[in-house]
């Protein structure tokens, strides 16, 4: 029986893709211009932030990766408002899956600082009993640790979870930590090559609906 749903924030909840990848955009374009294309950012959105800004700061030449990360973070903390825009249906959603039992949690590569601030001005924060960000855990997304670290602190064993992101490095993750994975393809339905996910849904309405039936069915 499922009862915890942990959720990537950043492409599942929040419709906030282009904002994100505005950001890394601008510091890579700032520390080391022309060296990465706007589709191998999108091809590496959901990858810990650490570690992309690590790899901007070695293709500028740069000694380590704070210079980038600071001017990354204030470009961010400048334009937040463009990554707090919810997909259809979450905030009613999420109330709705709370209500009927489930336990939500936030499993995040986005450093704890944004996604608290984006859980508060989404008005979603209240739903959610843990929140996993990169500043939590030693490893980011794809590996386990993060959703191995909600199950954790919400006293959960992996087969009563599922992991709801929209990139591999969710499905990664999930399947690292023994969990099922879900991915909602609010951008499209992607070929999976490798880590398919084990269900996918192409809003959050239908997803909802879905887990509602298995409620009141009493399955899993």
């Amino acid at each position: 029986m499922i009862q915890a749903l942990l959720f990537d924030l950043d492409g599942t909840l929040l419709d906030s893709r282009d904002a994100v990848i505005d950001a890394v955009a601008h510091a890579a374009e700032k520390y080391a211009p022309g060296h990465f294309s706007r589709e191998e950012l999108l091809a590496r959105f959901g990858e810990s932030f650490d570690d992309f800004l690590a790899a901007v700061a070695e293709a500028a030449g740069l000694p380590d990766k704070k210079e980038v990360l600071d001017y990354y973070f204030a470009y961010v903390r400048e334009n937040h408002g463009k990554h707090v825009k919810l997909f259809p249906f979450v905030r009613e959603g999420l109330a709705k899956l709370q209500a009927a039992g489930y336990e939500l949690a936030i499993v995040t590569n986005k450093q704890r600082e944004f996604a608290v601030a984006g859980l508060e001005l989404a008005g979603i924060d209240h739903l959610f009993s843990s929140v996993v960000t990169v500043d939590d855990v030693t490893q980011g997304k794809p590996s386990a640790e993060p959703v191995q670290k909600a199950l954790a602190e919400m006293n959960k064993r992996p087969d009563q979870a599922l992991m709801i992101g929209d990139s591999r490095y969710d499905v990664l993750a999930a399947v690292g930590a023994q969990v099922a994975s879900v991915v909602l393809e609010w951008y499209g339905q992607e070929e999976w090559s490798y880590a398919v996910p084990d269900y996918r849904f192409a809003d959050f309405q239908s997803f909802v609906t879905e887990m509602l039936a298995v409620k009141i069915q009493g399955g899993s």
